[in-house]
C-alpha cells in the first residue's frame, strides 16, 4: 500500500545497532509507516521495532499499526517512557518538528537532545524529502497528492551533544544536521 512512496535511501550505513534517537523532519502523515518499511532490514538485524514519540491524534490515526511498531505519548512522561525503551535496547524516533513550513525547518523540539544527553546514546539526524509536503497537516488535498510522491530518506551520521553547550544550542545543532541533508533553511526561535 504505501511501496509506491518508497523513494531513494541513503547513508543507511551510518546506522548504528541499537539503541539510539532517530530525528527527523516530517513532511507527511505517512512518515511513520515508511520510515519502519524502509529501515526494515536494519530493525530485522537486530530483531527490534521502532518506537514513536508522537501526539495523541497520531495514536488515534495509527492504533491498528501499533502491533508492529510501539508508539507512545510526546509528554513529559512520554519522554520517561522513552528512556525506559532506550534502556531495554529499542530505537526511538522523534519527529521533531514544532511546525512545518515550506522550505525552511523550525528549531527542532528539544526531546532528541534531552534523551540523548541522559541516556548517553547517540542521535541519528534522518532527512525526509517528499516533492510536495502537507502543510498544515489537516490540508486533505495535499495528503492525497503526498501519498504519490515518492520520499527520500537520508541517514546522517550519529552524534552525540556537546556537553558544554547547553540544551537548546545542541537542538539547534540537531536541526541544522537535518536541514543541510535535505538542503533546507532553518529558522532558529
Amino acid at each position: 500500500m504505501l511501496k509506491q512512496q518508497f523513494g531513494k535511501i541513503s547513508g543507511i550505513e551510518n546506522l548504528p545497532p541499537p539503541p539510539c534517537i532517530i530525528a527527523a523532519n516530517h513532511v507527511s502523515p505517512y512518515d511513520p509507516p515508511i520510515l519502519v518499511l524502509m529501515l526494515y532490514a536494519w530493525l530485522e538485524k537486530y530483531n527490534k521495532k521502532i518506537i514513536f514519540l508522537v501526539n495523541r491524534k497520531v495514536i488515534v490515526l495509527f492504533s491498528p499499526l501499533r502491533r508492529y511498531f510501539g508508539m507512545f505519548k510526546g509528554t513529559k512522561d512520554g519522554l520517561n517512557e522513552a528512556l525506559n525503551y532506550l534502556t531495554n535496547g529499542f530505537p526511538v524516533a522523534i519527529f521533531a518538528n514544532r511546525d512545518r513550513l515550506p522550505n525552511r525547518l523550525r528549531r527542532f523540539h528539544l526531546g532528541p537532545v534531552y534523551l540523548s544527553s541522559k541516556a548517553n546514546l547517540p542521535i541519528v539526524p534522518i532527512g525526509i524529502q517528499a516533492k510536495e509536503e502537507v502543510f498544515p497537516s489537516w490540508d486533505l488535498g495535499k495528503m492525497i497528492r503526498n501519498y504519490f510522491y515518492k520520499k527520500d530518506i537520508i541517514i546522517g551520521k550519529p552524534f552525540y551533544p556537546d556537553p558544554k553547550k547547553s540544551l537548546l544550542k545542541n537542538t539547534e545543532l540537531l536541526t541544522l544536521k537535518v536541514a543541510e541533508l535535505i538542503k533546507k533553511d532553518i529558522v532558529l526561535g
